[in-house]
């Protein structure tokens, strides 16, 4: 059976949503994140860790921090950089990645110190023209760096200080980076750890059904596609959007179950859901309201029960007793 445009157009959007491509909502962890950041750049910092289990949202949050940030301090660039695991680290490799991602024109030319100064020049042509005289290179999976590529990245940010500019180099990533942190003290890297990693936030899921509901009335008040001028939920359920209903009316038993399930595993009472299963819950019910859409609609627990069954967020809490399991077992 076909579908219509208008199931094309939401399958798109649902697919958009849980690639972290579609928007970015403001959650309580991101405000306290950009805080944090705020602080740490107005003070001097030249890097922070930003680390957490998987599918806190970890990233979204940063990209959503870096796009706020001007806002308080001004234009600060940014690079982001996906790290890529390497079994033997390369400084060509490294900087030709982030001359890449970067869209310089001549990535793929030169020697390895050809490639180093053409991206220090980059930064540093863009950190002048900054307020707080920085430029930021966000590393996601952050943990997968080398200690070599922090020798190489500690060179740089020297460079960039001689020129009156500052580095900032945003590690972001799983929680081995506070080991990574403790393995540079123990080995007496403490240059790389005072520049780079002396400031520290563990990234934290959605803690309280306040905080539930404030990520529900963010999703209910983003218009998406911007230019379609409709709001997010009403590419589901415009009769009932328009007649005035409020996904954060749904946030007391999503949070119910959301808890319940947490509690159920073992993991203990201070439940920390992960943004990713709160977007795949979300959508996987709009999607099965799409059929049911009214003016006076009315979800039932049970319908929101089986989404988030279906998001994979029971098969996550397990998983994580598993990790737990091993850790205390040595």
């Amino acid at each position: 059976m076909l579908q219509s445009p208008f199931d094309t157009e939401r399958t798109k959007i649902s697919t958009r949503l849980l690639a972290g491509r579609a928007f970015l909502v403001k959650t309580p962890p991101c405000s306290f994140y950009l805080k944090a950041l705020t602080n740490w750049l107005i003070t001097g910092s030249h890097g922070a860790l930003v680390y957490g289990r998987p599918r806190l949202g970890k990233t979204s949050a940063t990209r959503w921090v870096l796009r706020v940030l001007p806002e308080l301090v001004g234009n600060v660039p940014n690079l982001e950089v996906p790290v890529r695991g390497q079994n033997i680290a390369s400084e060509r490799a490294f900087f030709q990645h982030l001359l890449r991602c970067a869209r310089h024109r001549h990535a793929m030319t030169g020697t390895a110190g050809d490639k180093r100064d053409r991206l220090t020049e980059w930064l540093m042509a863009r950190a002048i023209r900054s307020p707080v005289n920085t430029a930021v290179i966000f590393f996601d999976e952050a943990q997968l760096l080398q200690d070599c590529q922090y020798d190489w990245l500690l060179n740089m940010g020297n460079e960039l200080d001689k020129a009156g500019c500052r580095l900032f180099c945003l590690l972001v990533g799983q929680s081995e980076l506070a080991q990574t942190k403790a393995k540079f003290i123990d080995g007496g890297k403490e240059q790389i750890v005072g520049r780079f990693m002396v400031r520290e936030l563990e990234f934290s899921g959605i803690r309280s059904e306040q905080e539930l509901a404030s990520c529900f009335k963010e999703f209910n008040y983003t218009i998406y596609p911007m230019e379609t001028g409709t709001s997010f939920a009403a590419n589901f359920i415009p009769k009932a959007i328009q007649s005035g209903f409020c996904l954060q009316e749904l946030a007391p038993a999503f949070w119910s179950v959301f808890q319940e399930k947490w509690l159920s595993t073992g993991l203990g009472h201070d439940a920390a859901i992960p943004m990713h299963y709160i977007n795949a819950s979300l959508i996987g019910l709009l999607n099965s309201l799409v059929s049911h859409d009214r003016s006076e609609l009315t979800v039932s627990h049970d319908l929101i029960a089986k989404s988030i069954s279906a998001s994979g967020y029971i098969e996550s809490l397990q998983a994580l007793k598993a990790g737990q399991q091993r850790r205390l077992n040595g």
